[in-house]
């Protein structure tokens, strides 16, 4: 206890500042805006803004292993995070009547994204997703399960509550989505760049290079998207036999 205190009281930055805090206020503010801009938007309404709904979101982007925020003891994995991300989303549901196949399509592509990640990384931990797998095979499926992820949130953000907690569930999808473009960054730029200038420097490109990735995904048309996803699963089931083959 007395160690998770301590850990509390030295993250008070991260909870006020980056990565939650103004940042995530100010960036889920920005992201939105640009959604709406795009004519993609979430459809359902707004519910009102209660510390029950605002608190989950924002406990995740709170703890993302996101430099140069300081590092904090105790992460989240990745069904965790998408469960409290999505927590706003579950509270509408719960007055709406959604099918369960509609719900499985849903999460179907997030789905697939979280198994090529646990294969490549060994563990769901979003610290894992920072770090870059040595063999190609995991490589490939990092790689494949961050595209599957951001192909996934278009119909995730359209069938999602607004208002600030939905805003902050968008960002907070958008950044799980960008570990692992930044530990793919942070491995080409490891033999020039220095850590501190890499830990300024590289997180707003990977942020950045996501939400372009996102742009395209957004353009992508439903019935694509779908066809897309099925061949990426079907790629992840292969690319995870052969990586386990290789460990034997």
């Amino acid at each position: 206890m007395g160690e998770l205190l301590g850990a509390l009281g030295l993250a008070w930055p991260r909870v006020l500042l980056y990565p939650g805090g103004l940042f995530a206020l100010v960036a889920s503010l920005v992201l939105m805006r640009w959604l709406a801009a795009g004519g993609t938007a979430p459809a359902w309404p707004a519910p009102p803004a209660t510390v029950i709904d605002l608190a989950p979101p924002l406990v995740v982007l709170t703890l993302l292993p996101l430099a140069p925020a300081r590092p904090f003891p105790f992460g989240l994995d990745l069904p965790v995070a998408l469960a409290l991300l999505e927590w706003p989303r579950f509270r509408v549901l719960a007055a709406r009547d959604r099918a369960p196949a509609e719900l499985l399509r849903d999460y179907a592509l997030p789905l697939a994204a979280a198994l090529a990640v646990a294969v490549a990384t060994g563990g769901l931990e979003l610290s894992r997703l920072l770090r870059w797998p040595g063999a190609v095979p995991e490589q490939a499926l990092l790689v494949l399960g961050a595209a599957l992820w951001l192909l996934g949130l278009p119909r995730l953000l359209r069938a999602g509550p607004g208002g600030a907690a939905g805003a902050l569930r968008a960002l907070g999808l958008l950044l799980v989505g960008t570990l692992p473009l930044l530990g793919a960054l942070a491995a080409a730029a490891g033999p020039w760049l220095p850590a501190d200038g890499a830990g300024w420097l590289l997180p707003p490109v990977a942020m950045l290079s996501a939400a372009l990735a996102l742009g395209v995904a957004l353009r992508v048309p439903e019935r694509w998207a779908g066809r897309i996803g099925a061949a990426g699963g079907a790629l992840v089931l292969a690319l995870a036999a052969y990586a386990a083959s290789t460990v034997r």
